[in-house]
């Protein structure tokens, strides 16, 4: 049995080959911490452009593939499109009737730059913070990474039509990383510079790097008792599968990205291309937050308006022959309503993926909010945004309904109680009306 005389602090690294990888949340680190302390507070936004498929009551298939449940409250049945979800509806809640009230005479694809920030565009494309940023500054000196800003096309694109949803301080748009690697790279502690020549001399052998951390991770595994011994393999399992998938995602990359134009890609590729990227970008968040590496990210899973190889993914997983923007304008298309089906299947991977990782006595995604949806509800119509918001649990949200609002309200109401959860003081926030109570358990603080 091990000696119950150590302790891990928090902030424990796996080491090897020059990498630093931080740990999980392990029993042998309750020790070297007050049991009062909470897990640590984190938001993620998952944005598509295009809107969604709202058939309406003359088309056939209105009932069973219309996006937003045909009822209200806590006996709501999800329609095909959001099907994925129902294992965690329990953990979540749909909105309709939001929007941000600035933005509502937009052409709809300007609304990409604003869905996180609810800045009035209209006259000079003047943005404002990101509500993910917002939520970083709060946290940065807690974290080696204040926030991961990612995205399916990267960089930040042309302002209306931005490849990024988040913004800092001055409204300038923050460039989103799209490459997997990079992103796995730079969740490791940067190496020393004694170390950096062995790390480029062992990464260039071909090994993965999980592999240079398992001799470390041997000798701590000794040590610890059997519910960590069992966390770590499952930690160390995890980050296995997350590094060869990126290998998959970045040779599907290499093959679709060459291309004469941006709306034609090489169509002879795994079909599981797009479904590979996306989950890898999905997992990479759960290790960051895992790892409290960061406590902050937003990923732009499509663009707006037929922009990048992303519009392309409908086509290559089989969805119809054209491109997400020109589903978009067919709202008689069951393909449409079909691939905001594939897209609700990554979201609920991702849930899946929090829901299953212990953190003390909770979840990871009870201490985590989870923010997913679209600036349009049909394409150019910049009102009634499809919105679901996930997790939560420990930072006093209660979910299990489908909220329907009787007229239009502005989702800055959403976003301000939000921060007030993170313990950020703000008075208003992406043009609020007030705040939105009916997302709070009464009797639960943060």
């Amino acid at each position: 049995m091990p000696s119950p005389s150590w302790r891990l602090d928090r902030r424990t690294f796996l080491r090897g080959a020059g990498l630093s990888l931080a740990l999980p949340w392990l029993e042998a680190m309750s020790h070297a911490a007050p049991t009062t302390v909470q897990p640590p507070k984190r938001f993620c936004a998952f944005f598509f452009g295009n809107g969604v498929a709202l058939p309406g009551k003359d088309q056939a298939h209105f009932q069973d593939w219309h996006w937003f449940p045909h009822t209200g409250g806590a006996d709501y049945k999800l329609n095909k499109s959001l099907e994925p979800l129902a294992p965690h509806r329990a953990d979540m809640s749909i909105f309709s009737g939001l929007s941000h009230p600035s933005s509502r005479q937009l052409v709809g694809h300007n609304t990409v730059d604003v869905w996180l920030t609810g800045a009035d565009i209209r006259v000079n494309l003047e943005n404002s913070i990101s509500i993910d940023q917002a939520i970083a500054r709060r946290y940065a000196s807690q974290t080696r990474i204040p926030s991961l800003v990612l995205s399916s096309q990267g960089g930040v694109g042309a302002k209306s039509r931005s490849t990024t949803i988040s913004f800092d301080a001055q409204g300038r748009a923050i460039p989103a990383e799209s490459v997997p690697s990079r992103i796995f790279e730079r969740l490791f502690e940067p190496p020393a510079s004694g170390d950096l020549a062995a790390r480029k001399k062992s990464l260039a052998s071909g090994r993965r790097r999980v592999d240079f951390l398992l001799d470390d991770s041997r000798s701590l595994r000794n040590n610890l008792g059997r519910p960590d011994q069992q966390r770590l393999d499952e930690f160390l399992s995890s980050l296995s599968e997350v590094e060869d998938r990126l290998v998959r995602a970045e040779d599907w990359l290499g093959k679709a990205m060459p291309s004469v134009d941006r709306t034609k890609i090489n169509l002879d590729v795994s079909p599981k291309g797009p479904t590979d990227h996306i989950r890898t970008m999905l997992d990479l968040i759960v290790l960051a937050f895992e790892t409290d590496t960061t406590r902050s990210a937003a990923y732009q899973m499509c663009a707006e308006d037929g922009v990048g190889v992303c519009d392309r993914f409908p086509a290559i997983v089989g969805i119809g022959k054209g491109g997400h923007h020109g589903l978009s304008h067919d709202n008689n298309s069951l393909n449409w309503a079909k691939y905001d089906r594939y897209l609700a299947e990554q979201f609920a991977y991702f849930l899946k993926r929090l829901g299953s990782i212990r953190e003390g006595d909770s979840r990871l995604l009870d201490s985590t909010m989870a923010l997913y949806g679209s600036g349009t509800s049909t394409t150019h119509n910049a009102r009634n945004y499809p919105i679901i918001l996930a997790g939560g649990k420990n930072l006093g949200l209660k979910h299990g309904r489908y909220i329907k609002q009787a007229t239009e309200r502005p989702l800055g109401d959403l976003y301000l109680t939000m921060l007030h959860r993170y313990d950020i003081p703000v008075r208003s926030f992406a043009g609020n009306a007030g705040e939105f109570s009916e997302i709070l358990d009464s009797g639960k603080k943060s």
